[in-house]
């Protein structure tokens, strides 16, 4: 069935004050044997019908052409008095709003781009560091109607952000308390003086912690082990600096390792042992690839 998206452009009210609602046709609905379309539901009820579920069915046609039966469930696009005022209406059985639904401002695009810009120049230009103009930036969305407050605060990964401050901790932990040396020097006794075998410890060490914990916290707890490293070594730590970030960035073999895993996993009905199987050859391919070349650009 063809989606009716262009049916929004329709409703009287702006696009800024819609959201999405999901309403059960009821067995009392006065439009029921009716042609969406002939029903003139939009004008009735003031929604957009989007899409239409029945059962499971695969609905063919066009949506106007679709005749309302009892148990239907609609897709609509409304504003929020719908549900004041459909709730204790009987034409429908339930009435539920989709969280997280908020249109875009598109209209505030070339603001977000100026703000995107703004951000990029003061970094660039050292003028701020990046957290700081990022919070600018972040302030300075919500002020001009980018977005709202609520779409800002809902956007913050609080799991994320708990994660990678905790990894930042124990990263430091472990160069504060010396066990960064001590762990770089148990790596040094199996590379022995050879940088390359280093290389290909720690980037295994990264590729083993970002499948199970996020990959900015694996570079943070690796990160200060490879600088002891290097130093001990007494060569250049660029090469162990871009061996971290491809490592923690090339995360294949579970779908807890990355968030394009897991958007993915449940969705495409895979498993666990389907990220193993395939991913850990390219975990393996990005291993040999990384600390083959990385040398190669840039020298010990």
């Amino acid at each position: 069935m063809q989606p009716a998206t262009d049916r929004v452009f329709k409703l009287d009210s702006p696009q800024v004050e819609r959201s999405l609602v999901e309403a059960v046709v009821s067995n009392t609905c006065p439009l029921l044997g009716i042609s969406i379309r002939e029903s003139n539901f939009r004008r009735h009820y003031g929604a957009a019908v989007l899409a239409i579920g029945r059962n499971g069915e695969r609905l063919r046609g066009k949506i106007g052409d679709v005749r309302l039966s009892p148990g239907d469930t609609l897709l609509l696009e409304t504003t929020p008095a719908f549900l004041e005022e459909q709730r204790t209406c009987r034409d429908f059985y339930l009435i539920s709003p989709i969280p997280n639904t908020d249109p875009l401002r598109h209209d505030r695009a070339p603001i977000a781009v100026a703000i995107l810009i703004l951000m990029t120049v003061l970094v660039t230009c050292e003028l701020m560091d990046m957290l700081k103009a990022a919070a600018l930036a972040a302030l300075l969305m919500v002020v001009t109607g980018c977005c709202s407050f609520q779409q800002g605060f809902r956007a913050i990964d609080w799991t994320v952000l708990l994660v990678v401050s905790a990894a930042l901790a124990l990263g430091k932990a472990l160069e504060v308390t010396g066990a960064a040396a001590a762990f770089a020097m148990a790596v040094l006794e199996v590379a022995g003086n050879n940088p390359w075998i280093a290389l290909a410890a720690i980037y295994a060490i990264t590729t083993l912690l970002t499948e199970v914990i996020t990959n900015n916290a694996a570079a943070a707890v690796v990160f200060p082990i490879a600088l002891s490293l290097s130093q001990s070594l007494d060569v250049s730590f660029m090469p162990f600096a871009v061996s971290i970030m491809v490592a923690a960035s090339a995360s294949f073999s579970t779908p807890i390792g990355y968030q394009t895993n897991l958007m993915v996993y449940g969705p495409g009905g895979y498993k666990f042992t389907d990220f193993l199987r395939i991913g850990l050859l390219f975990n393996l391919m990005f291993w040999g690839l990384t600390v083959l070349i990385t040398p190669q650009v840039f020298p010990f």
